[in-house]
């Protein structure tokens, strides 16, 4: 353990130490020159652009808002949703930087470390790009495994007009699910909880989810235990995808607090 947290400090503090040395971008100069204003009559749209523009507006974003080295592969994936109030269609781009992930691992001589922990560190990220201003988000990073990109999708939780966004993510022989609302156009983490852990081991479990309507306008999350389906063959844990069994055995409900922008649930609730 003291061995994980000591690696996961390291990438910390060489991914800081590259940012720092590039300097931070401002982002009121990044939206400026990257993406085009004329919201009158939406010429010059990102969405609506040719992927070749496109492609080129979020790659300069990232190389410069992530500070990436010179000649750094990444990859990125763009998830269309109406995610606010307004009529135009939003995206959530999704970052991975595994490339960068296994370079620092090398430059900081802990390779088997960095294995054994499948690259834990600061390189998935996402983006929200909001269609209504023609801007981006600073980037929001997701601390898991890069082996493995973000998942992202989108359920009407807070709303039944526009779209939330939900994030799975892994970590080693585990996964994570995170819902995140938008607040001033800035998404915000508002919930989390495991979509499994202990994958490949005798004591794996698993979880379920549904947004159910609660006594506010914005949906209870109920968590329900599942179970793992069993794998035909050897897998990689660190990769493995498995089939979640879902059950109506409820484990937790969560209803969301506005005034502390968060879910929580009540100590009288199942547990597990």
């Amino acid at each position: 353990m003291k061995i994980m947290y000591c690696f996961l400090i390291l990438c910390f503090l060489v991914a800081c130490s590259n940012e720092e040395a590039n300097g931070p971008a401002s982002e009121s100069d990044i939206f400026d020159s990257i993406t085009n204003k004329n919201t009158g009559n939406k010429i010059g749209y990102l969405l609506d652009s040719s992927a070749f523009y496109a492609d080129s507006v979020i790659r300069k974003y990232i190389r410069e808002t992530l500070n990436t080295r010179d000649g750094e592969k990444f990859t990125y994936d763009i998830h269309k949703a109406p995610l606010n109030p307004d009529t135009e269609i939003d995206a959530i781009i999704s970052v991975n930087r595994l490339a960068y992930a296994k370079q620092t691992a090398i430059e900081s001589g802990h390779v088997t470390q960095a294995e054994k922990l499948a690259y834990m560190g600061p390189f998935n990220v996402f983006i929200f790009y909001d269609g209504g201003s023609n801007s981006f988000s600073i980037p929001v990073p997701v601390p898991s495994s890069p082996l493995l990109p973000l998942e992202i999708s989108f359920a009407n939780i807070s709303s039944n007009q526009y779209k939330d966004l939900v994030v799975d993510f892994r970590i080693r022989n585990s996964s994570y699910k995170e819902v995140y609302f938008l607040f001033n156009n800035k998404p915000s983490k508002v919930f989390q909880w495991k979509n499994f852990d202990g994958l490949n081991t005798p004591n794996s479990e698993a979880y379920s989810f549904s947004f159910n309507p609660g006594n506010g306008p914005v949906r209870d999350i109920l968590v329900y235990n599942a179970k793992i389906e069993a794998p035909k063959d050897e897998i990689d844990p660190f990769v493995f995808k498995p089939k979640i069994i879902k059950s109506q055995d409820l484990r937790k409900r969560f209803f969301y607090v506005p005034p502390q922008g968060k879910y929580f649930s009540t100590k009288d609730d199942p547990e597990g």
